[in-house]
């Protein structure tokens, strides 16, 4: 979709008695026109050859998202999105519908760079997103790959903001400006291979793994704000989670500089709450989104999606620690009563 950002909504729970507060959702809350901040290096340019074809791929792109936009038509966005973004920005066309926001705003994307593996299979361009009145100003990752026949967008996610560009990884390219590509399964030279890591870092997010394994990645936005919601909703419901790798969804790698790699991989997590029954009559809810609409006072179930960028350092490095460093999230599916 990319209409706006990030896909809204986080999860609020409260009681029906005075003095229960909100309590603030996991995902933060994109607002209409503002642009969505991230990290200020950007992926080292590619060769001349590469620019015409994807820069014809991402106008073309802009050009449909914005069509697909203004009509909220599931059928405009197949012909340009696949995979989890696919799945994800449905959803939200969903939702819009169902809450009656048929508000559009035009946007854009500016001053892209590229970079491909020799297969040219895909590629991934690094891009500044641009409303009616403002251009962010630091870079969002898209992923481009050759799907059905077509280019299509598989992976949108925005850099967390308050990196630093040491915190963005550059990426090795050789002489003909092609980068390399680095199998999920392959682990050479690199703390773990890309597959090891949407299994590791699944099981970070519901707080789970050793204390070998979860000292293996270092702190980030979606572990930090998960491991607060959990604390904060105690008051009010019985949390139950479940993270696994979305493996019907393709993840790309790419190697980095510094013999490590950056990885684009999707999540899948189901989340459900059964409020606690007592003398104030809790309740959980989900903000701004028409799936899961109204309040539930016996139990909510929300199932989202997460596509994870994230830097995986070489064996040698020190500290050797994985770094999430951005996402693309949305709900797909939720039920309650």
């Amino acid at each position: 979709m990319r209409q706006w950002g990030r896909v809204a909504g986080g999860v609020l729970a409260g009681c029906l008695v005075a003095g229960c507060s909100f309590l603030p959702g996991l995902n933060r809350t994109a607002e209409q026109g503002q642009a969505t901040p991230a990290a200020t290096a950007t992926p080292k340019p590619s060769a001349s050859a590469l620019a015409p074809m994807a820069q014809s791929v991402l106008k073309d792109y802009i050009k449909r998202n914005n069509a697909a936009n203004e009509a909220l038509s599931d059928d405009l966005l197949a012909t340009y999105e696949g995979g989890s973004s696919l799945a994800i920005d449905k959803a939200a066309y969903l939702s819009q519908r169902k809450l009656g926001d048929d508000e559009y705003t035009p946007f854009s994307y500016v001053r892209p760079t590229f970079v491909a593996p020799a297969t040219r299979q895909w590629f991934l361009a690094s891009v500044y997103w641009k409303g009616r009145s403002k251009t962010a100003e630091d870079p969002t990752y898209l992923v481009f790959a050759r799907d059905r026949g077509a280019w299509r967008q598989m992976y949108a996610p925005d850099v967390f903001e308050n990196l630093t560009a040491d915190d963005v990884p550059k990426l090795q390219t050789d002489a003909a400006g092609a980068a390399t590509e680095v199998d999920q399964a392959d682990a050479t030279g690199l703390l773990m291979s890309p597959a090891d890591f949407a299994g590791d870092y699944a099981d970070h997010l519901m707080g789970k793994g050793s204390t070998a394994t979860r000292s293996r990645f270092a702190a980030d936005v979606l572990t930090t704000n998960a491991a607060t919601n959990r604390i904060k909703m105690r008051r009010y419901a019985r949390l139950t989670e479940d993270v696994n790798p979305a493996t019907e969804y393709p993840s790309y790698a790419l190697r980095t500089a510094d013999g490590g790699a950056l990885v684009f991989t999707t999540l899948q997590r189901t989340k459900r709450y059964d409020v606690i029954q007592s003398s104030q009559r809790n309740y959980v809810f989900q903000k701004d989104n028409g799936i899961l609409p109204g309040k539930y006072y016996t139990y909510m179930t929300v199932g989202d999606l997460l596509q994870v960028a994230a830097y995986i350092p070489p064996k040698t490095a020190e500290p050797a620690q994985v770094k999430v460093i951005g996402s693309y999230t949305g709900i797909v599916a939720g039920r309650g009563r």
